[in-house]
């Protein structure tokens, strides 16, 4: 899952003090956790980042304000490289960089309402794809922004591309004025910023040729172009407050409702396709350059309404039907990538584009062997995670024990999508004596059963999956418990997307929890199950 900030948290007066290491010299001169640092020497903070560069010096003089509200002056003589010994609660000081987009497949208008506010921020910073992978769109960049880039030579940084022809990536982004991402990514190969990017596919819209043509685009400006993922398009049963819209035009709509606008963060800008320099309504950006597929033409002008935004106002353009991939269609996102893939191979030693797990499995393809992946350069985007997760598990089952001195019975809990290789794994783990190991692929009412993925499963829908294993093996009085996937807490392992905890989960099932990252985690509780007696 992404990192995703706290702004609780973000004070915009400096960098809350979360923790001190012991014997650190933060720790030796006196700051504790609650304390604010507010600036180094005259430079103000505004994030992790800056506090970094700013802390790179044998003189520094920190600005520090204590729980009480006194601030005071520390003089610090270091060696350069040294590390003051400081984390904080969040990496932004400052306000965190919303998005001003509105794309049709956007996860935050596919939830219900009633959860906690920050499950709704449309968060699009910079910042946040530098220091943890988030993918960001690169559309609310000023110059300064530019300057620091370079300046800081923040890379790599993670763009969400969706489609290299302006028109289509408008489309996919929810409005016109979009910048050129080609552009945006040879300003970056100028300041020698490496780029990952990533594609969101959509069947139907930017597929087929205009998926070959932004991989094309993409892969002419390596080597500041590293990697392109090219992921499905998931969606819930929700658009918002139960609203299901059935085309990329009418899920755009979403992000200019009155609700919608009321219930984000801040109010999101409503695009108007007068804006200067702005094409006439299905104008192509290059028709020499890109031989694809292009948007219908509108067949009747459209009523100028300031009330709607771009797309809402394209008509047949952006009528184009809103869904998931079929087992067909991921089979030809495979088969056009993999031929593009392995001249990539010939040519430069890597792979380059890699479709997602997801398409694999969708299509009932087998799982392309690890060296098709590189040094996984996307697996936080879930391509390589299967692999990966397949070569450790052949590893660590290695270490299992042969029995267990209690009987036991152990749910692995998980999404429908993985629920086929969980069973290998069941099966091999039912071969230590004395456990019963079951997968338990827990399909997703609370969002829908298209969506399929661990990492969005809910306490709402485990906890009564947990508790049918529980009494189907009351008759063996036998002990129970459970193993939840890592990926469906948050960044820190805390809450789950319904705002339940670990222990929640373990007290409402009547079932003890762990939670399991990978093989080797798995095998560690299973074996300390053996060892506890």
């Amino acid at each position: 899952m992404e990192y995703q900030p706290d702004v609780k948290q973000i004070t915009g007066e400096g960098g809350v003090v979360a923790a001190v290491a012991p014997g650190s010299i933060a720790a030796t001169i006196g700051i504790a956790p609650g304390d604010v640092i507010i600036a180094v020497g005259e430079q103000p903070l505004r994030d992790v980042i800056d506090y970094r560069f700013a802390i790179a010096e044998e003189r520094i003089i920190l600005r520090v304000r204590a729980t009480d509200g006194t601030e005071r002056l520390l003089h610090i003589e270091k060696d350069p490289d040294a590390d003051l010994g400081l984390e904080f609660t969040e990496p932004l000081f400052d306000r965190l960089r919303t998005c001003n987009n509105k794309c049709p497949f956007c996860f935050l208008t596919q939830m219900p309402k009633g959860f906690r506010k920050t499950l709704y921020l449309k968060d699009d910073d910079y910042r946040l794809s530098f220091l943890y992978n988030n993918f960001v769109t690169f559309t609310n960049l000023t110059e300064a922004d530019w300057e620091r880039i370079g300046r800081q030579r923040l890379s790599p940084m993670h763009i969400s591309v969706h489609a290299t022809d302006p028109l289509w990536r408008a489309v996919m982004l929810g409005k016109r004025d979009v910048p050129d991402v080609r552009e945006q990514i040879r300003r970056l190969g100028a300041m020698t910023i490496a780029v990952h990017t990533q594609i969101v596919a959509c069947p139907g819209a930017n597929d087929g040729e205009v998926l070959r043509q932004s991989i094309e685009d993409l892969l002419a400006l390596r080597p500041t172009v590293q990697s392109i993922a090219v992921v499905p398009v998931g969606l819930t049963k929700y658009r918002f407050d139960g609203k299901r819209p059935s085309s990329i035009r009418a899920a755009i709509q979403i992000h200019e409702s009155p609700d919608w606008i009321d219930t984000n963060w801040e109010r999101q800008p409503l695009w108007d396709d007068d804006m200067p320099g702005a094409r006439a309504q299905g104008e192509p950006s290059n028709p020499a350059h890109h031989s694809v597929r292009r948007l219908p033409p509108n067949p009747q002008p459209h009523v100028h309404d300031p009330a709607l935004g771009f797309c809402s106002r394209l008509g047949a353009a952006s009528d184009i039907p809103l869904r998931c991939f079929t087992a067909a269609e991921a089979a030809a996102v495979i088969d056009l990538i993999e031929p593009i893939a392995a001249r990539c191979r010939d040519e430069f030693g890597l792979s380059f584009v890699y479709p997602s797990d997801e398409f694999y499995i969708l299509a009932g393809h087998p799982i392309p062997a690890a060296e098709r992946y590189d040094d996984m350069p996307q697996y936080s985007n879930g391509v390589g995670m299967v692999r990966d997760f397949l070569d450790l598990w052949a590893r660590a089952r290695r270490r299992l024990p042969a029995r267990l001195p209690q009987p036991a019975g152990l749910a692995i809990v998980c999404g429908t999508l993985v629920a086929p290789m969980m069973e290998q794994v069941a099966t091999r783990l039912n071969r230590v004596e004395g456990l019963v190991a079951r997968v338990l692929p827990v399909t997703n009412a609370f969002f829908g059963e298209t969506v399929t993925v661990s990492g969005l499963l809910t306490a709402q829908d485990v906890v009564p999956a947990l508790r049918a294993f529980r009494e189907s093996l009351a008759s063996q009085q036998i002990s129970v418990r459970a193993l939840l996937p890592r990926v469906m807490f948050d960044y820190k392992g805390e809450r789950t997307i319904d705002d339940s905890t670990p222990q929640r989960i373990a007290e409402e099932a009547g079932v003890p929890v762990a939670l399991a990252a990978d093989p080797d985690e798995l095998v560690r509780y299973v074996r300390a199950l053996a060892q506890s007696g």
